[in-house]
Order: structure tokens, then C-alpha cells, then sequence
């Protein structure tokens, strides 16, 4: 346990002495890649592999001047020790989260609630580093002919391909949404260089398209490329995210206007993925916007025949069966919905709005009846009216604060308090409730 402490003393000793001569190493670096640009105009030395060699190993240097010694999780105490005392420290606090930015001369550390986020490199030796270097290596695999170099450059491949997706991520978390689908794309590039198929990063590359696509309609199509490669080569998701990928290329496709790549995607996923909320959503949305209502509920009855405990499923067939205008089966699936998860409040919610909007019916009846029968219709309005309370009651308990509820509590309490005169202390609360807020 000793030697594994002096030698973690060690290392981060030398992440300190290193990034101490940073500055001068910077320059360095800078005058090194001057020459090297010369060396590859030189008619001899253009051709000698080593030239292309040393300039890919330049280009890597350059990448991990400053951020070699990163990794998400990093404390500030370790940053110290590998980066110095910052220039400055900006601190602020949003949503609960406690932010501070150390400030050196050539990056800024993001840190949240105490741990690295992110990282922002205010100035690089050179633009693209980890570009130029597999552009040299690939140069160098060129101009060698007998392989000598080949585990060599693999090697500076396989610390490239790792570099590329600390970058990736890091990109994503600055939402530069398109510099991280670049670096994706770089990192599956140099997997191909290795023979090997990138399975992960086809599916980051589709994911960071797609959150792109949201403000630049262009990437699209790069998002179905890359999430459809993902799938069909076998990508695994977390387990409380299987069949988001089918989500995903659903969408992509969608926006693309290609609807039969869309259900084929949002079926091939729901064939293996049943449980998953998102694709039986997309089904129930496909086929009622081609009012093929039938083949929508039948997708949530094969869902709920594999997961016959799952209250969301439940949900969502009575959400569907109450547009359709089904409110006895409705109130069934809702009743379903609490029975195997008693702790959503949108059941009760949604499951009370179906006897509210069956009173406002019952009550237009009233109106429109003739004098004699008005009463008695207006009594079967109320009684309807009357049970939807309880069933808001509870979906306040277990949502406390819910303005929405809170007024529909109110409207209902006022409306049925003449009748009922027991309400009228739950209407005076529930007034003061309001306006406490």
C-alpha cells in the first residue's frame, strides 16, 4: 500500500513539473511544427516515412499540451496539482449546481459541484491537431513500404482514438453539437484505419447529429446514417435505455420524410424492446395521424401482454382510448395504471379528467332539455361532477403545490358546494391555498 501512495505522489509530481513548462514547451511545439512544415516541401526529406512520423507525434504533442492530464471527475485539489494555482476563479451557482471556472493562459477548467465538466482551450498550438496527425501517419503508412512503422502508428492510433472521444464528450458538454459529431466521425475514420468497426462511436456520431438537427435541419440525414450503421451492426444500450436507438432513427427518418423508414425502425425496435414507452408512443402517434386507431391499440396490447405490470403502458392505452372516445375502457386501463404503480399522480389525473369532461357533457344535456327534466338531468351532472373530486384529491396528495389541480379543485368545490355543503370548507381552502402562492 506504501509503494502504490509514493507512486501516485510520483505521477501527479510529474503532471506538475510538466505542466510548468508548459509555456516554454508551447513555443516550442510551435517553432518544431514550422520546421516540419518546411520538411515536407523537401524533396528528400518529403519521402522518408520518418519525416511524417515525427510530424504525426509533433501534432499529438500539440493536442496534449494542455489537456493530457484531463479526465471528467477531476477535483480542483488535483487540477492544482497538475496545473498550478488558476489566473483566476469565477464561481456562480445555477439550478442548485455550485459552478466554478479556473482561468489559466491557455485553457479553462469547467468544474461542478466539485468535479471537472468540461474544459475550454483558450489557446492551441494549431487548429486540428489530432486531424494533422492521422493525416501524417496515414502519409507515413504510405511511404512504407516494407511496414516498418505499422506498430508504431498503431499505436499512436489506439491513444489517438482514446483522445478523440475525451474530446467528443467534452465537445458535447459545451454543446458544440457539431464539433462532437466531427470528432466522432474522426474517431470511426481511424477505427476503419485499424480494420475494426466502431459500433459506440457510429451510435455518438448519430446522437450528436441528431441533437445538432434540432437547430441545423442539414444533419438529419447524418443522424440516420450513423444511428441506422449503430443498430444494424448490434449496438447495446444501457439497460434503461434499450430501444432508444429505434426511438431515434423513428424521429430522423420522420423529419426526414421518409415514413416507411420510420416504421420500420419504430417496429424493429418494439419487436425487441416492448417495454419501451418511447417506441410505443411513436406507434400509437403514427397510426392515429392515419387515423388507423386499431392498429395503434393493438401495439399496446402486445406490450402489455410482455410487461403486465407496467403502469405506463397502462397509461398510455387509457390516454388513447379517452381521445377515441372509449371512456369505460378508459377508466378501466386507468384503474389498471394505479393498480400496478398507485404512486402516479397522472392516473388519477387523467382518470378524474374522463369523468369531467363526461359531466361537462351530461351538463350541456341539462341545458338543453325542457324545463321538467332539467333537475333531474342536473343532479346526474353533479354526481358525475362529484367523482372526479376524489380522484384530484389524490393526484394532489402526491403532487402537492399542482397549480393546475389546485384549480380544477376549486372549480368544482364552487360548483358543487350548493348541493354538497360539506365542500364549502374545501372551497375556502383551497382558495386560501391559491392565494398563499
Amino acid at each position: 500500500m506504501r509503494q502504490v501512495s509514493l507512486l501516485f505522489i510520483a505521477v501527479f509530481a510529474l503532471g506538475f513539473n510538466c505542466y510548468a513548462q508548459n509555456e516554454s514547451k508551447f513555443k516550442s511545439l510551435k517553432g518544431d511544427i514550422a520546421k516540419s512544415d518546411a520538411a515536407t516541401q523537401d524533396a528528400k526529406k518529403s519521402i522518408n516515412p520518418k519525416t511524417w512520423m515525427d510530424r504525426g507525434k509533433l501534432f499529438q504533442d500539440a493536442y496534449g499540451i494542455n489537456v493530457s492530464f484531463l479526465r471528467v471527475g477531476l477535483t480542483p485539489d488535483e487540477a492544482k496539482m497538475f496545473f498550478k494555482d488558476p489566473l483566476q476563479i469565477l464561481s456562480s451557482v445555477e439550478g442548485g449546481t455550485k459552478k466554478e471556472t479556473y482561468e489559466y493562459s491557455q485553457i479553462k477548467l469547467n468544474f461542478e459541484n466539485g468535479t471537472l465538466a468540461s474544459w475550454v482551450e483558450t489557446e492551441a498550438v494549431t487548429d486540428d491537431p489530432l486531424g494533422k496527425a492521422i493525416s501524417a501517419y496515414q502519409k507515413a503508412t504510405s511511404l512504407d513500404e516494407k511496414g516498418k512503422n505499422t506498430k508504431k502508428i498503431n499505436e499512436a492510433y489506439a491513444v489517438i482514438i482514446n483522445d478523440l472521444s475525451a474530446k467528443a464528450f467534452n465537445e458535447y458538454e459545451l454543446k458544440k453539437y457539431k464539433d462532437a459529431y466531427n470528432s466522432a466521425e474522426q474517431r470511426i475514420a481511424v477505427n476503419k484505419l485499424l480494420g475494426k468497426q466502431d459500433t459506440s462511436f457510429y451510435y455518438y456520431a448519430g446522437a450528436f447529429a441528431l441533437t445538432q438537427s434540432e437547430i441545423d435541419s442539414s444533419m438529419w440525414q447524418q443522424a440516420a446514417d450513423n444511428l441506422e450503421k449503430a443498430a444494424q451492426l448490434g449496438f447495446k444500450e444501457n439497460a434503461d435505455r434499450k430501444g432508444e436507438i429505434y426511438h431515434q432513427l423513428f424521429t430522423a427518418y420522420l423529419k426526414l420524410g421518409q415514413p416507411e423508414n420510420a416504421l420500420k425502425a419504430v417496429k424493429t425496435g418494439f419487436e425487441k424492446n416492448p417495454s419501451n414507452l418511447s417506441l410505443v408512443i411513436d406507434l400509437i402517434n403514427y397510426y392515429m395521424n392515419r387515423n388507423q386507431n386499431q392498429e395503434a391499440l393493438t401495439y399496446i396490447d402486445q406490450a402489455i401482454a410482455k410487461e403486465p405490470k407496467n403502469a405506463q403502458l397502462y397509461f398510455a392505452k387509457g390516454k388513447m382510448l379517452d381521445e377515441l372516445g372509449e371512456k369505460e375502457k378508459a377508466i378501466e386501463a386507468y384503474d389498471q395504471a394505479i393498480a400496478a404503480d398507485p404512486t402516479r399522480y397522472d392516473s388519477y389525473y387523467n382518470k378524474g379528467v374522463v369523468f369531467y369532461n363526461s359531466a361537462l357533457k351530461l351538463y350541456d344535456d341539462a341545458n338543453n332539455a325542457s324545463n321538467a327534466e332539467f333537475d333531474a338531468k342536473m343532479k346526474i351532472a353533479d354526481e358525475e361532477f362529484m367523482k372526479v373530486i376524489p380522484l384530484m384529491e389524490k393526484a394532489l396528495e402526491l403532487n402537492p403545490g399542482d397549480h393546475n389541480i389546485m384549480d380544477i379543485l376549486k372549480t368544482l368545490y364552487y360548483r358543487l358546494k350548493t348541493r354538497y355543503p360539506e365542500l364549502e370548507a374545501k372551497y375556502n381552502d383551497i382558495v386560501k391555498k391559491l392565494e398563499a402562492k
